[in-house]
This record gives C-alpha cells, sequence and structure tokens, in this order.
C-alpha cells in the first residue's frame, strides 16, 4: 500500500515524463503484474535508477488510484514542492525577453487544473500562482492529466490572490484579468514585457475583489450564439496569443 503522505502519478506518459526529468523523489513503482512492452520498459528504467518495483493485480491498483485512468502503471512521490513567491517573482523577472504568470481564483476541477499547467509549460509560463482555498490541490488526476509538466512548473501556493497579485505590480507585473465579456478585445492588445494572466471559475469567473485588483480585463471575442469557453480552453488560447503577438512585435522592431 501507499505509505501515508505519498502522492501518486498514473498513467504511461507521466510516468514516463517523471522518470526522465526526476522533478519529484519517486518512491515506488506500482505496475500490472502482465505488462506490455512499454511498461516492461519503464519498469526497467526504474529499475536501473534504484526505484523500488512492486507488481500487482489489476483490481489492486484500481483501488490503488480511486478511480484515476493508470494504464497499468503508478509511482509513488514525494509530496509537490511548491516553489515561494519572492522566489518565483525573482526569477521571472530576471528573464529578460519578459515572463507571463499565471494565477487562478476559482478553479477546482483537477482536469482543468492539470490541463492549464500542461498548456502553461507548452507556452513557456514562468509559473503558477494556486490560492489555498477554494482551488483544485495538487493531485494524481492533476499529475496525469499534465502530463508531466507539472514536474518543471513553479507553483507557488498563495493564502491570499489579491495581495499576492498586488506583489506582482510591485514587482513591475501588470495584472490581466480574464472576462467573458466587457474586458479588451484579445487580440488588440499591445502586451507589455511581464504580465500576470488571472483566469477564474467557470461558473462564476473572477471574484469582484480579484477583479478590483486587476490593472486591465481581457476578454476572447466569441461568435454572437457562443458560450464562453471551458477555462483550459481560455487559457490555451489566451497565452498562446500572448506569444504570437509579442514575436510579432518583435519580429517588427527588429526589422526597422
Amino acid at each position: 500500500m501507499v505509505e501515508k503522505g505519498e502522492n501518486l502519478v498514473c498513467g504511461i506518459n507521466a510516468v514516463d515524463e517523471l522518470l526522465r526529468r526526476q522533478g519529484r523523489r519517486i518512491q515506488t513503482l506500482y505496475c500490472l503484474d502482465d505488462a506490455g512492452r512499454r511498461l516492461k520498459e519503464l519498469v526497467e528504467r526504474a529499475r536501473r535508477d534504484g526505484i523500488t518495483i512492486k507488481s500487482v493485480p489489476v483490481a489492486a491498483l484500481d483501488r490503488l488510484t480511486e478511480g484515476v485512468r493508470h494504464q497499468g502503471v503508478a509511482v509513488a512521490v514525494a509530496p509537490f514542492i511548491f516553489t515561494p513567491l519572492a522566489e518565483l517573482l525573482r526569477s521571472a523577472k530576471s528573464i529578460s525577453e519578459g515572463s507571463v504568470l499565471v494565477a487562478l481564483d476559482g478553479v477546482t476541477d483537477p482536469r482543468n487544473l492539470g490541463a492549464i499547467i500542461r498548456t502553461a509549460a507548452a507556452a513557456g509560463v514562468a509559473g503558477l500562482l494556486l490560492p489555498e482555498r477554494r482551488s483544485a490541490a495538487i493531485t494524481a488526476t492533476v499529475a496525469k492529466t499534465a502530463a508531466g509538466a507539472l514536474e518543471n512548473m513553479p507553483i507557488s501556493r498563495i493564502v491570499n490572490l489579491a495581495d499576492a497579485l498586488r506583489r506582482c505590480q510591485e514587482s513591475g507585473f501588470w495584472i490581466y484579468g480574464a472576462a467573458a465579456d466587457g474586458g479588451e478585445d484579445l487580440y488588440s492588445i499591445e502586451w507589455p514585457d511581464f504580465v500576470v494572466l488571472v483566469l477564474g471559475s467557470e461558473d462564476k469567473g473572477l471574484r469582484p475583489i480579484v477583479t478590483k485588483t486587476c490593472d486591465f480585463q481581457v476578454t476572447i471575442p466569441l461568435a454572437g450564439s457562443s458560450e464562453s469557453l471551458n477555462v483550459g480552453i481560455a487559457a490555451a488560447v489566451t497565452l498562446f496569443e500572448i506569444n504570437r503577438s509579442r514575436r510579432h512585435t518583435r519580429t517588427d522592431s527588429s526589422s526597422t
């Protein structure tokens, strides 16, 4: 059984990424008795790294992972280590070409959190701000949905999001809150070098106290009959538009 205090990462891709990057110390690898070729490759790699291997029947692995789709493999790892906000801000500000942070307000679905982490890593985001309350925790479902991106994404656990955003402002970041409507058109913004993108819950969006802290609000223009986007999709659309806009601006500047 998993020891108290251990966390699970489930699924072939997530475990493969964890074995390659060793972002968190792996304590035990659990796999099915009748593992297939790819699982056997993971097991052999883990054995070479000195990781404890436990072969278990499918029923035992199902119980262990508590309903998370495991694809025949799971690893128990040390608890996720959060990055202090001051350290995250220093690191993000040291990036000469600018950086983006993502802050979440009321994102409670672990799959949405995992998807946002995966997207943020792909978009080159420097880190996440994750509130202690009214937020999904870092769980096996988050780790699996993030598909390995969790291991290299600095995340600060925040007690008071509005206060944390003010600290970001004091460090030179501009705060953009995602709004379903009424904000600046996403495709008309000239993005500053240092940005915090704040995303709210799907049902309520940003809380008023968080909205008041934002310097600007940004809205993704949708067709008239379209409903608001899933928060994970909204994160992807906005983050990659920030990247596209910045590359376009730099290209224009270098050609003049």
